[in-house]
Protein backbone atom coordinates (compact mmCIF):
# COMPACT_ATOMS: atom_id res chain seq x y z
CA UNK A 1 0.00 0.00 0.00
CA UNK A 2 2.84 2.69 1.20
CA UNK A 3 4.57 1.62 -2.47
CA UNK A 4 1.73 2.84 -4.18
CA UNK A 5 0.36 5.75 -2.17
CA UNK A 6 4.29 7.67 -3.16
CA UNK A 7 3.80 7.33 -6.85
CA UNK A 8 0.09 8.63 -6.52
CA UNK A 9 1.10 11.74 -4.43
CA UNK A 10 3.79 12.11 -7.19
CA UNK A 11 1.77 12.10 -9.88
CA UNK A 12 -0.63 14.38 -8.95
CA UNK A 13 1.79 16.56 -8.00
CA UNK A 14 3.79 16.77 -11.11
CA UNK A 15 -0.32 17.20 -12.16
CA UNK A 16 -0.54 20.37 -10.81
CA UNK A 17 3.01 21.52 -11.40
CA UNK A 18 2.49 21.30 -15.22
CA UNK A 19 -1.12 22.96 -14.58
CA UNK A 20 0.36 25.91 -12.85
CA UNK A 21 2.93 26.14 -15.52
CA UNK A 22 0.74 26.36 -18.04
CA UNK A 23 -1.60 29.01 -16.26
CA UNK A 24 2.40 31.03 -15.37
CA UNK A 25 2.60 30.69 -18.95
CA UNK A 26 -0.46 32.26 -20.27
CA UNK A 27 -0.44 34.44 -17.77
CA UNK A 28 2.96 36.22 -18.84
CA UNK A 29 1.91 36.05 -21.95
CA UNK A 30 -1.32 38.29 -21.13
CA UNK A 31 0.37 40.24 -18.71
CA UNK A 32 4.22 40.66 -19.35
CA UNK A 33 5.16 43.27 -17.15
CA UNK A 34 3.62 41.90 -13.83
CA UNK A 35 6.23 40.40 -11.58
CA UNK A 36 4.37 40.74 -8.53
CA UNK A 37 1.38 37.96 -8.55
CA UNK A 38 -0.30 36.20 -5.52
CA UNK A 39 -1.62 32.99 -6.84
CA UNK A 40 -3.61 30.23 -5.35
CA UNK A 41 -6.25 27.36 -6.54
CA UNK A 42 -9.70 26.39 -5.91
CA UNK A 43 -11.14 22.99 -7.66
CA UNK A 44 -10.44 23.24 -11.08
CA UNK A 45 -9.15 27.73 -11.34
CA UNK A 46 -6.45 29.47 -10.47
CA UNK A 47 -6.69 33.12 -8.94
CA UNK A 48 -3.84 35.63 -9.41
CA UNK A 49 -3.56 38.87 -6.77
CA UNK A 50 -1.67 41.90 -8.23
CA UNK A 51 -1.42 45.65 -8.23
CA UNK A 52 -1.31 47.28 -11.51
CA UNK A 53 0.98 50.34 -12.77
CA UNK A 54 -1.87 52.32 -11.13
CA UNK A 55 -1.74 51.05 -8.54
CA UNK A 56 -4.90 49.23 -8.28
CA UNK A 57 -6.22 45.90 -7.12
CA UNK A 58 -6.46 43.35 -9.56
CA UNK A 59 -7.95 39.79 -9.83
CA UNK A 60 -7.30 37.09 -12.56
CA UNK A 61 -9.03 34.07 -12.83
CA UNK A 62 -7.49 30.85 -15.73
CA UNK A 63 -8.75 27.14 -15.72
CA UNK A 64 -6.11 24.87 -15.13
CA UNK A 65 -5.47 24.60 -18.71
CA UNK A 66 -4.09 28.22 -18.66
CA UNK A 67 -7.22 29.84 -20.20
CA UNK A 68 -8.33 33.34 -18.91
CA UNK A 69 -11.58 33.30 -17.77
CA UNK A 70 -11.76 36.84 -16.05
CA UNK A 71 -9.75 39.63 -15.40
CA UNK A 72 -11.66 42.23 -12.61
CA UNK A 73 -9.88 45.83 -12.31
CA UNK A 74 -10.95 48.03 -9.30
CA UNK A 75 -12.32 51.14 -10.38
CA UNK A 76 -12.00 54.28 -8.90
CA UNK A 77 -15.54 56.45 -9.26
CA UNK A 78 -14.23 58.91 -11.17
CA UNK A 79 -12.93 56.90 -14.11
CA UNK A 80 -16.64 55.49 -14.47
CA UNK A 81 -18.02 56.63 -17.44
CA UNK A 82 -20.55 59.63 -17.20
CA UNK A 83 -23.46 57.68 -18.28
CA UNK A 84 -22.88 54.97 -15.99
CA UNK A 85 -22.18 57.12 -13.05
CA UNK A 86 -25.21 59.04 -13.99
CA UNK A 87 -27.61 56.18 -13.83
CA UNK A 88 -26.28 54.85 -11.07
CA UNK A 89 -26.82 57.89 -9.13
CA UNK A 90 -30.23 58.60 -9.96
CA UNK A 91 -31.34 55.17 -9.80
CA UNK A 92 -30.14 54.30 -6.62
CA UNK A 93 -29.69 57.40 -5.12
CA UNK A 94 -26.39 56.87 -4.26
CA UNK A 95 -24.67 60.11 -4.65
CA UNK A 96 -21.57 58.86 -5.53
CA UNK A 97 -21.10 56.44 -2.65
CA UNK A 98 -20.38 53.25 -4.39
CA UNK A 99 -17.83 50.86 -5.26
CA UNK A 100 -16.99 49.74 -9.07
CA UNK A 101 -14.89 46.33 -10.35
CA UNK A 102 -14.48 46.38 -13.83
CA UNK A 103 -15.03 42.75 -15.28
CA UNK A 104 -13.54 41.41 -18.66
CA UNK A 105 -14.14 37.91 -20.32
CA UNK A 106 -13.21 36.42 -23.77
CA UNK A 107 -15.86 36.67 -25.97
CA UNK A 108 -18.07 38.63 -23.82
CA UNK A 109 -18.54 42.91 -23.56
CA UNK A 110 -16.74 44.52 -20.53
CA UNK A 111 -19.67 44.97 -17.40
CA UNK A 112 -19.10 47.17 -14.81
CA UNK A 113 -20.14 45.29 -11.08
CA UNK A 114 -21.22 48.48 -9.10
CA UNK A 115 -21.47 47.87 -5.19
CA UNK A 116 -23.72 50.06 -3.25
CA UNK A 117 -23.23 49.69 0.87
CA UNK A 118 -24.75 45.55 1.21
CA UNK A 119 -27.18 45.26 -1.36
CA UNK A 120 -26.42 42.82 -4.41
CA UNK A 121 -24.21 43.98 -7.06
CA UNK A 122 -25.65 45.49 -9.91
CA UNK A 123 -24.07 44.75 -13.46
CA UNK A 124 -23.92 47.31 -16.35
CA UNK A 125 -22.00 47.37 -19.82
CA UNK A 126 -20.50 50.62 -21.20
CA UNK A 127 -23.96 51.91 -22.33
CA UNK A 128 -25.23 52.21 -18.40
CA UNK A 129 -27.54 48.75 -19.49
CA UNK A 130 -27.81 46.66 -16.68
CA UNK A 131 -26.74 43.26 -17.36
CA UNK A 132 -26.61 39.63 -16.56
CA UNK A 133 -23.66 38.67 -15.26
CA UNK A 134 -22.87 34.68 -14.82
CA UNK A 135 -19.70 33.33 -13.55
CA UNK A 136 -17.66 31.20 -16.25
CA UNK A 137 -16.14 29.40 -14.05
Amino acid sequence: MKKLFLPVLLLSSTVIFAQNVQVQLSFQRDYPDVQDVRWDQTNDQWHGNYRDSRNRNMDVYYDNYGNRQETRTEWDRRDVPVNVDTRINRRYHTNGEYRVQRIERPAYRPLFQIRIGTRRPVYMDDDARRRRYRQNY
